[in-house]
Protein backbone atom coordinates (compact mmCIF):
# COMPACT_ATOMS: atom_id res chain seq x y z
CA UNK A 1 0.00 0.00 0.00
CA UNK A 2 1.10 3.56 -0.62
CA UNK A 3 1.94 5.92 2.23
CA UNK A 4 -1.24 8.04 1.82
CA UNK A 5 -3.37 4.87 2.04
CA UNK A 6 -1.51 3.71 5.14
CA UNK A 7 -2.02 7.09 6.77
CA UNK A 8 -5.72 7.05 5.90
CA UNK A 9 -6.15 3.62 7.52
CA UNK A 10 -4.11 4.73 10.51
CA UNK A 11 -6.27 7.84 10.98
CA UNK A 12 -9.45 5.77 10.78
CA UNK A 13 -8.19 3.37 13.45
CA UNK A 14 -7.15 6.27 15.69
CA UNK A 15 -10.63 7.78 15.49
CA UNK A 16 -12.55 4.53 15.97
CA UNK A 17 -10.61 2.90 18.83
CA UNK A 18 -11.51 5.44 21.56
CA UNK A 19 -15.21 5.13 20.71
CA UNK A 20 -15.06 1.33 20.72
CA UNK A 21 -13.30 1.22 24.09
CA UNK A 22 -15.76 3.78 25.50
CA UNK A 23 -18.74 1.63 24.45
CA UNK A 24 -17.08 -1.54 25.73
CA UNK A 25 -15.86 -0.31 29.14
CA UNK A 26 -18.72 2.09 29.94
CA UNK A 27 -16.53 4.22 32.25
CA UNK A 28 -17.94 6.14 35.20
CA UNK A 29 -17.99 9.91 34.97
CA UNK A 30 -14.79 10.42 36.93
CA UNK A 31 -12.92 7.71 35.00
CA UNK A 32 -14.01 9.22 31.69
CA UNK A 33 -12.96 12.68 32.88
CA UNK A 34 -9.55 11.32 33.86
CA UNK A 35 -9.05 9.82 30.39
CA UNK A 36 -10.12 13.09 28.73
CA UNK A 37 -7.68 15.02 30.90
CA UNK A 38 -4.89 12.67 29.82
CA UNK A 39 -5.75 13.53 26.21
CA UNK A 40 -5.95 17.22 27.04
CA UNK A 41 -2.46 17.17 28.49
CA UNK A 42 -1.05 14.93 25.74
CA UNK A 43 -2.02 17.16 22.80
CA UNK A 44 -0.07 20.37 23.59
CA UNK A 45 2.75 18.33 25.11
CA UNK A 46 2.94 16.21 21.95
CA UNK A 47 3.05 19.36 19.79
CA UNK A 48 5.92 20.76 21.86
CA UNK A 49 7.65 17.39 21.95
CA UNK A 50 7.32 17.05 18.18
CA UNK A 51 9.00 20.43 17.74
CA UNK A 52 11.91 19.23 19.89
CA UNK A 53 12.24 15.97 17.93
CA UNK A 54 12.26 17.78 14.58
CA UNK A 55 14.65 20.46 15.84
CA UNK A 56 17.22 17.88 16.95
CA UNK A 57 16.71 15.80 13.82
CA UNK A 58 15.53 12.76 15.77
CA UNK A 59 12.79 12.13 13.19
CA UNK A 60 11.64 13.71 9.93
CA UNK A 61 8.22 13.49 8.29
CA UNK A 62 6.76 13.97 4.84
CA UNK A 63 4.15 16.69 4.33
CA UNK A 64 1.59 17.64 5.50
CA UNK A 65 2.84 18.54 8.95
CA UNK A 66 1.78 20.90 11.77
CA UNK A 67 4.88 22.37 13.38
CA UNK A 68 6.91 19.49 12.06
CA UNK A 69 4.53 16.65 13.06
CA UNK A 70 1.82 15.03 10.88
CA UNK A 71 -1.71 15.76 12.16
CA UNK A 72 -2.62 12.06 12.21
CA UNK A 73 0.35 11.33 14.51
CA UNK A 74 -0.68 14.17 16.85
CA UNK A 75 -4.18 12.70 16.88
CA UNK A 76 -2.78 9.24 17.62
CA UNK A 77 -0.66 10.52 20.50
CA UNK A 78 -3.62 12.35 21.97
CA UNK A 79 -6.24 9.59 21.60
CA UNK A 80 -4.20 6.38 21.80
CA UNK A 81 -1.38 7.50 24.08
CA UNK A 82 -3.70 9.66 26.18
CA UNK A 83 -7.34 8.61 26.20
CA UNK A 84 -7.18 4.89 25.34
CA UNK A 85 -4.14 4.15 27.52
CA UNK A 86 -5.67 5.95 30.53
CA UNK A 87 -9.02 4.23 30.03
CA UNK A 88 -7.74 0.69 29.45
CA UNK A 89 -4.71 0.61 31.75
CA UNK A 90 -5.75 2.58 34.83
CA UNK A 91 -3.73 0.65 37.38
CA UNK A 92 -0.59 -0.81 35.78
CA UNK A 93 2.72 0.77 36.71
CA UNK A 94 3.75 3.96 34.92
CA UNK A 95 6.97 2.27 33.78
CA UNK A 96 5.10 -0.56 32.03
CA UNK A 97 2.62 1.89 30.59
CA UNK A 98 5.49 3.97 29.28
CA UNK A 99 7.06 0.93 27.62
CA UNK A 100 3.78 0.07 25.91
CA UNK A 101 3.22 3.67 24.82
CA UNK A 102 6.78 4.05 23.54
CA UNK A 103 6.41 0.96 21.36
CA UNK A 104 3.05 2.24 20.11
CA UNK A 105 4.48 5.69 19.43
CA UNK A 106 7.41 4.29 17.45
CA UNK A 107 4.99 2.18 15.40
CA UNK A 108 2.64 5.14 14.82
CA UNK A 109 5.55 7.36 13.85
CA UNK A 110 6.64 4.80 11.26
CA UNK A 111 3.08 4.51 9.91
CA UNK A 112 2.96 8.29 9.60
CA UNK A 113 6.04 8.16 7.38
CA UNK A 114 8.58 9.19 9.99
CA UNK A 115 12.25 8.48 9.34
CA UNK A 116 14.31 8.01 12.50
CA UNK A 117 17.88 9.12 13.05
CA UNK A 118 19.40 6.47 15.31
CA UNK A 119 21.88 8.94 16.74
CA UNK A 120 19.06 11.12 18.11
CA UNK A 121 16.63 8.34 19.02
CA UNK A 122 17.12 9.02 22.79
CA UNK A 123 15.67 12.50 22.16
CA UNK A 124 12.49 10.94 20.78
CA UNK A 125 12.32 8.56 23.75
CA UNK A 126 12.48 11.56 26.10
CA UNK A 127 9.79 13.31 24.06
CA UNK A 128 7.41 10.39 24.57
CA UNK A 129 8.13 10.45 28.30
CA UNK A 130 7.46 14.20 28.35
CA UNK A 131 3.95 13.97 26.94
CA UNK A 132 2.94 10.57 28.32
CA UNK A 133 4.04 10.34 31.97
CA UNK A 134 2.52 13.65 33.20
CA UNK A 135 -0.66 12.88 31.26
CA UNK A 136 -1.20 9.58 33.04
CA UNK A 137 -0.19 10.85 36.46
CA UNK A 138 -2.75 13.61 35.89
CA UNK A 139 -5.40 11.02 35.00
CA UNK A 140 -4.63 8.74 37.95
CA UNK A 141 -4.59 11.53 40.51
CA UNK A 142 -7.93 12.73 39.17
CA UNK A 143 -9.48 9.27 39.25
CA UNK A 144 -8.18 8.60 42.77
CA UNK A 145 -8.85 12.16 44.01
CA UNK A 146 -5.26 12.73 45.15
CA UNK A 147 -2.76 15.62 44.94
CA UNK A 148 -5.37 18.33 44.53
CA UNK A 149 -2.94 21.26 44.23
CA UNK A 150 -0.82 19.47 41.63
CA UNK A 151 -3.90 18.57 39.60
CA UNK A 152 -5.03 22.19 39.65
CA UNK A 153 -1.58 23.34 38.46
CA UNK A 154 -1.72 20.81 35.61
CA UNK A 155 -5.14 22.20 34.65
CA UNK A 156 -3.63 25.67 34.33
CA UNK A 157 -0.64 24.43 32.31
CA UNK A 158 -2.56 22.36 29.78
CA UNK A 159 -5.28 24.99 29.32
CA UNK A 160 -2.56 27.55 28.63
CA UNK A 161 -1.01 25.17 26.11
CA UNK A 162 -4.34 24.58 24.40
CA UNK A 163 -5.55 28.19 24.31
CA UNK A 164 -2.27 29.95 23.57
CA UNK A 165 -0.45 27.25 21.61
CA UNK A 166 -2.42 24.50 19.93
CA UNK A 167 -5.54 26.52 19.09
CA UNK A 168 -3.70 29.38 17.29
CA UNK A 169 -1.51 26.92 15.40
CA UNK A 170 -4.51 24.89 14.20
CA UNK A 171 -6.40 28.03 13.18
CA UNK A 172 -3.49 29.53 11.25
CA UNK A 173 -2.75 26.17 9.61
CA UNK A 174 -6.35 25.42 8.60
CA UNK A 175 -7.89 28.87 8.06
CA UNK A 176 -4.87 30.88 7.01
CA UNK A 177 -2.94 33.70 8.59
CA UNK A 178 0.63 34.51 9.50
CA UNK A 179 2.85 35.04 12.50
CA UNK A 180 4.34 38.34 11.37
CA UNK A 181 1.76 40.79 12.74
CA UNK A 182 3.53 41.46 16.08
CA UNK A 183 6.81 42.15 14.27
CA UNK A 184 5.24 44.68 11.91
CA UNK A 185 4.12 47.10 14.63
CA UNK A 186 5.80 49.11 17.34
CA UNK A 187 7.13 47.20 20.31
CA UNK A 188 5.19 49.34 22.81
CA UNK A 189 1.94 48.18 21.17
CA UNK A 190 2.96 44.54 21.66
CA UNK A 191 3.84 45.26 25.29
CA UNK A 192 0.43 46.89 25.76
CA UNK A 193 -1.36 43.81 24.33
CA UNK A 194 0.65 41.45 26.54
CA UNK A 195 -0.03 43.54 29.64
CA UNK A 196 -3.74 43.45 28.82
CA UNK A 197 -3.51 39.67 28.57
CA UNK A 198 -2.13 39.55 32.11
CA UNK A 199 -5.43 40.73 33.61
CA UNK A 200 -7.62 37.79 32.47
CA UNK A 201 -4.69 35.42 33.07
CA UNK A 202 -4.50 36.58 36.70
CA UNK A 203 -8.27 36.15 37.03
CA UNK A 204 -8.06 32.60 35.63
CA UNK A 205 -5.22 31.46 37.88
CA UNK A 206 -6.75 33.08 40.96
CA UNK A 207 -10.08 31.38 40.21
CA UNK A 208 -8.35 27.99 40.11
CA UNK A 209 -6.63 28.83 43.40
CA UNK A 210 -10.02 29.63 44.92
CA UNK A 211 -11.46 26.32 43.72
CA UNK A 212 -8.60 24.45 45.36
CA UNK A 213 -8.34 26.32 48.65
CA UNK A 214 -11.95 27.20 49.40
CA UNK A 215 -13.87 24.58 47.42
CA UNK A 216 -11.50 21.57 47.50
CA UNK A 217 -12.00 20.86 43.81
CA UNK A 218 -10.75 21.64 40.30
CA UNK A 219 -12.23 23.22 37.14
CA UNK A 220 -13.04 19.78 35.70
CA UNK A 221 -16.85 19.22 35.62
CA UNK A 222 -16.38 15.69 36.99
CA UNK A 223 -14.07 16.94 39.75
CA UNK A 224 -15.86 20.09 40.97
CA UNK A 225 -15.48 21.92 44.30
CA UNK A 226 -17.28 20.28 47.20
CA UNK A 227 -18.41 23.65 48.60
CA UNK A 228 -20.00 26.65 46.94
CA UNK A 229 -17.18 29.12 46.21
CA UNK A 230 -18.25 32.77 46.55
CA UNK A 231 -14.95 34.32 47.63
CA UNK A 232 -11.98 35.72 45.72
CA UNK A 233 -12.81 36.27 42.05
CA UNK A 234 -16.21 34.69 42.59
CA UNK A 235 -17.19 37.51 44.96
CA UNK A 236 -17.14 39.84 41.94
CA UNK A 237 -18.36 37.79 38.98
CA UNK A 238 -20.11 34.43 38.80
CA UNK A 239 -18.19 33.05 35.82
CA UNK A 240 -14.58 34.26 36.11
CA UNK A 241 -13.05 31.21 34.41
CA UNK A 242 -15.19 31.31 31.28
CA UNK A 243 -14.91 35.10 31.14
CA UNK A 244 -11.15 34.84 31.60
CA UNK A 245 -10.80 32.24 28.83
CA UNK A 246 -12.80 34.41 26.44
CA UNK A 247 -10.67 37.48 27.17
CA UNK A 248 -7.41 35.52 26.91
CA UNK A 249 -8.27 34.02 23.50
CA UNK A 250 -9.71 37.31 22.24
CA UNK A 251 -6.63 39.19 23.43
CA UNK A 252 -4.39 36.59 21.82
CA UNK A 253 -6.31 37.06 18.57
CA UNK A 254 -5.73 40.82 18.75
CA UNK A 255 -2.04 40.26 19.47
CA UNK A 256 -1.64 38.11 16.35
CA UNK A 257 -4.15 40.19 14.33
CA UNK A 258 -6.05 37.01 13.48
CA UNK A 259 -9.80 37.36 12.93
CA UNK A 260 -10.28 33.58 13.02
CA UNK A 261 -8.84 33.42 16.51
CA UNK A 262 -11.19 36.20 17.55
CA UNK A 263 -14.06 34.20 16.04
CA UNK A 264 -12.96 31.16 18.07
CA UNK A 265 -13.10 33.28 21.24
CA UNK A 266 -16.68 34.36 20.49
CA UNK A 267 -17.61 30.78 19.59
CA UNK A 268 -16.37 29.69 23.01
CA UNK A 269 -18.39 32.48 24.60
CA UNK A 270 -21.48 31.32 22.70
CA UNK A 271 -20.94 27.80 24.04
CA UNK A 272 -20.66 29.17 27.58
CA UNK A 273 -23.85 31.22 27.26
CA UNK A 274 -26.00 28.62 25.52
CA UNK A 275 -24.76 25.30 26.93
CA UNK A 276 -22.33 25.51 29.83
CA UNK A 277 -24.08 28.21 31.88
CA UNK A 278 -27.59 26.64 31.87
CA UNK A 279 -26.06 23.27 32.77
CA UNK A 280 -24.12 24.86 35.63
CA UNK A 281 -27.24 26.64 36.91
CA UNK A 282 -29.16 23.38 36.98
CA UNK A 283 -26.40 21.47 38.79
CA UNK A 284 -25.64 24.21 41.31
CA UNK A 285 -29.32 24.73 42.10
CA UNK A 286 -29.57 21.04 42.99
CA UNK A 287 -26.43 21.08 45.14
CA UNK A 288 -26.84 24.47 46.86
CA UNK A 289 -30.47 25.56 46.33
CA UNK A 290 -30.76 28.53 48.69
CA UNK A 291 -27.14 29.77 48.64
CA UNK A 292 -26.83 29.54 44.85
CA UNK A 293 -30.05 31.45 44.20
CA UNK A 294 -29.02 34.18 46.62
CA UNK A 295 -25.55 34.35 45.09
CA UNK A 296 -26.81 34.56 41.48
CA UNK A 297 -29.35 37.19 42.47
CA UNK A 298 -26.55 39.48 43.61
CA UNK A 299 -23.61 38.49 41.36
CA UNK A 300 -23.84 38.77 37.58
CA UNK A 301 -22.42 36.06 35.37
CA UNK A 302 -20.43 38.21 32.96
CA UNK A 303 -20.26 41.78 34.33
CA UNK A 304 -18.24 42.17 37.56
CA UNK A 305 -19.44 43.97 40.68
CA UNK A 306 -17.43 46.88 42.04
CA UNK A 307 -17.83 45.84 45.68
CA UNK A 308 -17.49 42.18 46.71
CA UNK A 309 -20.44 39.91 47.37
CA UNK A 310 -20.79 38.82 50.99
CA UNK A 311 -23.43 36.59 52.54
CA UNK A 312 -23.48 34.60 55.77
CA UNK A 313 -25.33 31.32 55.13
CA UNK A 314 -26.10 29.51 58.37
CA UNK A 315 -26.74 26.28 56.48
CA UNK A 316 -23.09 26.20 55.35
CA UNK A 317 -19.84 26.19 57.30
CA UNK A 318 -19.47 29.93 56.83
CA UNK A 319 -21.23 31.45 59.85
CA UNK A 320 -19.19 34.57 60.58
CA UNK A 321 -17.29 37.32 58.74
CA UNK A 322 -13.67 36.91 57.80
CA UNK A 323 -11.14 38.30 60.28
CA UNK A 324 -7.77 39.95 59.78
CA UNK A 325 -5.48 39.82 62.81
CA UNK A 326 -2.96 42.69 62.98
CA UNK A 327 -0.41 43.91 65.49
CA UNK A 328 -1.87 47.31 66.35
CA UNK A 329 0.63 48.75 68.84
CA UNK A 330 2.65 50.51 66.10
CA UNK A 331 1.40 53.63 64.31
CA UNK A 332 1.68 52.37 60.67
CA UNK A 333 -0.24 49.23 61.64
CA UNK A 334 -3.05 51.24 63.20
CA UNK A 335 -3.25 53.51 60.16
CA UNK A 336 -3.40 50.57 57.82
CA UNK A 337 -6.06 48.88 59.97
CA UNK A 338 -8.17 52.05 59.96
CA UNK A 339 -7.77 52.40 56.19
CA UNK A 340 -8.96 48.84 55.62
CA UNK A 341 -11.78 49.11 58.19
CA UNK A 342 -13.32 52.12 56.42
CA UNK A 343 -13.41 50.38 53.05
CA UNK A 344 -13.71 46.62 53.56
CA UNK A 345 -16.88 44.54 53.24
CA UNK A 346 -17.39 41.40 55.34
CA UNK A 347 -14.03 41.74 57.11
CA UNK A 348 -13.43 42.29 60.83
CA UNK A 349 -10.07 43.60 62.09
CA UNK A 350 -8.79 42.21 65.36
CA UNK A 351 -5.59 42.65 67.40
CA UNK A 352 -3.20 39.84 66.74
CA UNK A 353 -3.28 39.03 70.47
CA UNK A 354 -6.86 37.77 69.97
CA UNK A 355 -5.62 35.06 67.62
CA UNK A 356 -5.08 31.71 69.40
CA UNK A 357 -1.66 31.48 67.74
CA UNK A 358 -0.41 35.10 67.51
CA UNK A 359 2.75 34.78 65.43
CA UNK A 360 2.17 37.02 62.38
CA UNK A 361 -0.51 38.81 60.40
CA UNK A 362 -3.30 36.28 59.91
CA UNK A 363 -6.39 36.10 57.71
CA UNK A 364 -9.12 33.76 58.94
CA UNK A 365 -11.79 33.31 56.21
CA UNK A 366 -14.45 32.37 58.76
CA UNK A 367 -15.77 29.52 56.63
CA UNK A 368 -13.85 26.63 58.15
CA UNK A 369 -10.90 26.82 55.72
CA UNK A 370 -7.40 27.13 57.11
CA UNK A 371 -6.05 30.66 57.77
CA UNK A 372 -3.47 32.43 55.63
CA UNK A 373 -0.52 34.48 56.77
CA UNK A 374 1.78 37.35 55.91
CA UNK A 375 1.56 39.04 52.52
CA UNK A 376 -1.09 36.54 51.40
CA UNK A 377 -3.24 37.57 54.39
CA UNK A 378 -2.99 41.22 53.33
CA UNK A 379 -3.81 40.24 49.74
CA UNK A 380 -6.93 38.51 51.02
CA UNK A 381 -7.89 41.67 52.90
CA UNK A 382 -7.60 43.69 49.68
CA UNK A 383 -10.20 41.40 48.09
CA UNK A 384 -12.75 42.76 50.58
CA UNK A 385 -12.39 46.38 49.38
CA UNK A 386 -13.27 46.71 45.69
CA UNK A 387 -12.48 45.26 42.28
CA UNK A 388 -9.35 47.36 41.68
CA UNK A 389 -7.74 46.45 45.02
CA UNK A 390 -8.91 42.85 44.60
CA UNK A 391 -6.98 42.58 41.32
CA UNK A 392 -3.83 43.67 43.16
CA UNK A 393 -4.58 41.07 45.83
CA UNK A 394 -5.05 38.34 43.22
CA UNK A 395 -1.69 39.21 41.67
CA UNK A 396 -0.02 39.13 45.08
CA UNK A 397 -1.41 35.65 45.74
CA UNK A 398 -0.10 34.14 42.51
CA UNK A 399 2.33 31.23 42.98
CA UNK A 400 5.87 32.56 42.95
CA UNK A 401 4.83 36.19 43.34
CA UNK A 402 3.47 35.50 46.84
CA UNK A 403 6.72 33.80 47.81
CA UNK A 404 8.83 36.62 46.36
CA UNK A 405 6.71 39.32 48.06
CA UNK A 406 7.01 37.50 51.38
CA UNK A 407 10.78 37.27 51.00
CA UNK A 408 10.97 41.02 50.33
CA UNK A 409 8.73 41.71 53.31
CA UNK A 410 10.81 39.51 55.61
CA UNK A 411 14.04 41.13 54.45
CA UNK A 412 12.80 44.59 55.48
CA UNK A 413 12.75 43.68 59.15
CA UNK A 414 13.83 40.09 59.84
CA UNK A 415 13.71 40.72 63.60
CA UNK A 416 10.01 41.60 63.59
CA UNK A 417 8.24 39.05 61.44
CA UNK A 418 4.77 40.11 62.62
CA UNK A 419 4.98 43.64 61.13
CA UNK A 420 7.31 43.25 58.15
CA UNK A 421 4.36 42.48 55.85
CA UNK A 422 2.83 45.85 56.67
CA UNK A 423 5.90 47.71 55.50
CA UNK A 424 5.47 46.24 52.02
CA UNK A 425 2.04 47.86 51.91
CA UNK A 426 2.99 51.25 53.44
CA UNK A 427 1.66 52.98 50.36
CA UNK A 428 -1.83 51.92 51.43
CA UNK A 429 -1.63 53.78 54.74
CA UNK A 430 -0.26 57.00 53.30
Amino acid sequence: MTLPTIRLVFGSVVLSLPLLFWLWLRPARREAAAALLASGWALPAAVLGGLVSVHFGAVTFPAPVILGTPPDLLLGRMLLGGFVAALCFPSISILRLYGFALASDLACTSLAGGVFTIRYLPVHILVVAFYLIPAHLFARWTRENRRLATRAALHVVFHAGLLLGVLPVLIVTCAGGNWNAPFARASFVNKFYLQLLMVPAVVLISSVQEFVRRGRGTPAPADPPRLLVTSGTYAYVANPMQLGKFLVVAGWGLFWSNSWLLAAAFLGLLYSVCIASPREDCEMTQRFPHAWRHYRHHVRRWWPRWKPYYFVDVSQARTQPARLYLRLECQPCRELAEWIRRRATGLLLRPIEDDPAPTRITYDPGDGCSPEYGVVALARALEHINLAWALIGWMLRLPGIAWLAQCVADSLDPQNEATCELRVMTGISQ
